[in-house]
């Protein structure tokens, strides 16, 4: 090496550690904020030091468990509705004006499958006027197989008034702070809800509620440029993810199950509310290639705007979008797409809006969503319609594509549009079970196949979200090659693979199926997705086998014998295994 190779050498290396990415390790277990955070053996304590060494570019890992100051998996409610942990109202995770920048996010991500986020407070993860992050591959955790469903119920329509005249303080309330909003009534005050109760608006009050029944998973308020990804959301009271008043969200590949069922708000699995324009016709908010099932609530929702308690429950959606029509949206730009969704077992609705202007539902599977009905008041009057795909008072709405199997046992539509308007519905396959199935007399559809899908394997009788469904395409199923080819078809499906030149409707393409492939022309790995096993064809044993990550970080190594590599511990997400200098797409599903 000459002198002039040699320093271009030293300028290419000092230019290379001058945009080297830092990462930053959490550890709660065994961190140290008097370490420097770099290396797992050196990891903060506190998410809050990472937050305060963090640089556009960095990455911050969480190890192990992380959980707030006060969170107490073996909390047990005593009967005293001002004790201080029902009140506590902490985050987790709080991270307030964090900033990446377009060309360099910053990412917050698992270590490894044991990192697990916590809570018991108001949010787990809560972001508040951030920009250009990604988080990635989380496991977010809530305590609803904690809390008994008769502590929900005890504490259900309690709250207290954080003004100045409380006797105690908002985390720590005296009894003589607590109220009960059944109590309310100006008509009958008999502690029961009716409906015909009359109550007081009370919207104009600061009024508050226990924090410890209605934990949030994951809450964005006023961010953009953001992507939430491949993470697991499941078992909160409350929301599983809410995103409030952003624009340029990505919502790609997560899990969201067991949310909104103890929470005495009404609340759904996915939110997206109030949505901020762009300055152009892309989309503002993309929903896509996410699963979400078994959301659903359990008790009476209010809130303190509303002079009635409707005694039922009535909640406890999919995906909900909720007022996308303020003034700025409606004369704004940018449009909110959801698609290559699957959405099944939730309460009301696998996918819906409410109040929502240019909104696109394109190919998404929803199955049997109305566990509410079906389930909670199986033997009682049934109500609610919406049950499929659905809107409410919307405006420039398509619905293409889509797949939305119900249960039509009292009337219930697998697509419905509540006097919206600029509709846009064809080539959509519905279906109905136990019972006639009827069409909203307010949606004019083009193409729609009326017959059963033919799943792989989706049961019609309830099971619980401990059980498999597989939403691939049958051989025979009538939605194969039945898709709209127009420009609003994605070109991926769920399991982000390329649709052929005649897509099929519904989240999954018939050519992914059970058994499906990915080789070349010498190896084959199936099924797809795999669970705890997954077996190799076209291949002389033993051979060696690596399992990497997105992020390219090797998970596991080993020989394959039998023509199978196991995958228990391996968590749900999609990976890449190389075996033999092959490199073949994985994805895990319990």
């Amino acid at each position: 090496m000459n002198l002039k190779q040699f320093i271009l050498l030293l300028l290419l290396l000092s230019s290379n550690m001058i945009t080297a990415q830092q990462t930053y390790y959490i550890d709660q277990l065994n961190g140290n904020d008097s370490q420097n955070g770099i290396t797992p053996g050196t990891a903060f304590k506190n998410f809050n030091m990472a937050i305060s060494n963090v640089q556009p570019g960095d990455t911050i890992a969480v190890i192990g468990p992380y959980h707030n100051p006060s969170y107490n998996p073996n909390y047990t409610y005593n009967g005293i509705p001002n004790d201080p942990h029902l009140w506590h109202s902490e985050n987790t995770i709080h991270i307030n004006g964090l900033n990446g920048t377009s060309g360099a996010y910053i990412t917050i991500k698992a270590y490894d499958s044991n990192t697990k986020i916590l809570g018991d407070g108001a949010n787990i993860v809560r972001l508040i006027n951030c920009s250009y992050i990604r988080i990635e591959g989380l496991n977010i955790e809530g305590e609803v197989d904690r809390i008994p469903l008769s502590t929900s119920l005890a504490l259900q329509f309690v709250y207290i008034i954080a003004d100045n005249n409380m006797t105690g303080t908002p985390t720590q309330p005296d009894i003589s702070d607590i109220h009960y909003r059944n109590l309310d009534e100006v008509n009958d005050n008999d502690g029961i809800v009716e409906s015909t109760d009359i109550y007081t608006d009370i919207s104009n009050l600061p009024v508050r509620r226990p924090s410890y029944i209605d934990t949030r998973g994951m809450y964005l308020t006023n961010c953009e440029n953001i992507m939430i990804v491949n993470n697991t959301i499941h078992h909160t009271p409350g929301v599983g993810l809410r995103v409030a008043g952003s624009k340029y969200v990505v919502i790609t590949g997560n899990e969201i199950y067991r949310c909104s069922a103890r929470s005495y708000s009404g609340t759904h699995a996915l939110v997206v509310t109030k949505t901020k324009p762009i300055d152009h016709n892309a989309n503002s908010i993309t929903i896509e290639r996410n699963l979400v099932h078994h959301n659903y609530n359990e008790m009476y929702s209010w809130t303190p705007q509303k002079t009635i308690i409707n005694p039922r429950i009535d909640e406890g959606k999919g995906i909900s979008l909720q007022r996308n029509n303020l003034n700025n949206w409606v004369n704004g730009q940018g449009r909110i797409l959801v698609a290559n969704n699957i959405c099944y077992w939730n309460g009301y609705s696998g996918v819906h809006s409410n109040d929502g202007e240019r909104i696109d539902f394109i190919n998404n599977t929803c199955f049997m969503n109305s566990y509410t009905n079906t389930v909670t008041y199986a033997n009682d009057t049934q109500m609610g319609k919406n049950i499929g795909i659905s809107c409410q008072r919307g405006n420039d709405i398509r619905m293409i594509n889509n797949i939305s199997v119900i249960d039509a046992g009292w009337g219930g539509f697998a697509l419905s549009a509540g006097s919206s308007t600029n509709l846009e519905v064809k080539n959509n396959l519905v279906y109905g079970v136990n019972g006639t199935l009827f069409y909203d007399p307010d949606i004019n559809d083009i193409n729609t196949i009326e017959q059963n899908p033919l799943f792989i394997n989706a049961p019609i009788t309830y099971l619980d979200e401990t059980n498999t469904f597989d939403f691939h395409l049958q051989s025979t199923s009538p939605a194969i090659n039945q898709g709209d080819t127009g420009g609003y078809v994605p070109t991926i499906d769920y399991y982000n693979h390329q649709r052929d030149a005649n897509p099929d409707i519904g989240a999954v393409e018939f050519f992914v199926t059970g058994v499906n492939t990915f080789d070349d022309n010498t190896l084959t790995l199936y099924p797809v997705p795999a669970g705890n096993s997954v077996y190799i064809n076209g291949l002389n044993e033993p051979a060696g086998y690596t399992i990497f990550d997105m992020s390219g970080k090797i998970l596991k190594k080993g020989v394959i014998r039998n023509h199978k590599i196991q995958l228990e511990n391996l968590p749900e997400g999609i990976y890449t295994v190389e075996i033999l200098n092959k490199y073949f797409k994985l994805i895990k599903s319990l």
